[in-house]
């Protein structure tokens, strides 16, 4: 049977983790900025004195960044190959239902009709999983960098 309310509080649960993926992604924005700006400013400094450069620093940019796209890449894949698995579950259900030769019965439609709600709020649950998982670890490394060069640079 579907059950309205518990459905609600999903949905209301994944509008809510939406938002808060947005948010993540503004403070990845500006972190980036951050990062970009510090490390542009160790580059000229590079520039005018070699000797002094932050070596270390700019052994990190490119690591750092296959590392954090390979996660997101990998929770990008894991979440869609479970939302295809869902997919095709639900769409095994409505097939099973069309090859039956025949009208379903009233407990098979509602059967059915519960199953296409439970998958319809899994989709969308499972979108905002999705979206979260993929954005954490580059968030997690522009905020570091970004918290970590304004230690470094005093900007």
């Amino acid at each position: 049977m579907i059950d309205p309310f518990t459905a609600w509080s999903r949905m209301v649960a994944a509008g809510l983790d939406m938002q808060s993926t947005w948010l993540r992604s503004v403070e990845t924005l500006q972190a980036s900025r951050t990062v970009i700006g510090a490390r542009t400013d160790l580059m000229r400094g590079a520039i005018a004195s070699p000797m002094k450069a932050d070596v270390a620093e700019f052994a990190r940019m490119v690591p750092e960044k296959v590392e954090a796209f390979s996660q997101s890449a990998r929770a990008l894949t894991r979440d869609t190959m479970a939302m295809h698995a869902a997919w095709a579950s639900q769409m095994q259900r409505v097939g099973a239902m069309m090859m039956a030769g025949r009208i379903p019965t009233l407990i098979e439609a509602a059967k059915l009709a519960t199953q296409t709600v439970e998958y319809s709020v899994g989709a969308m649950t499972a979108s905002a999983k999705l979206s979260k998982d993929a954005l954490a670890p580059v968030h997690r490394t522009a905020a570091g960098n970004a918290r970590r060069l304004k230690r470094v640079t005093g900007k």
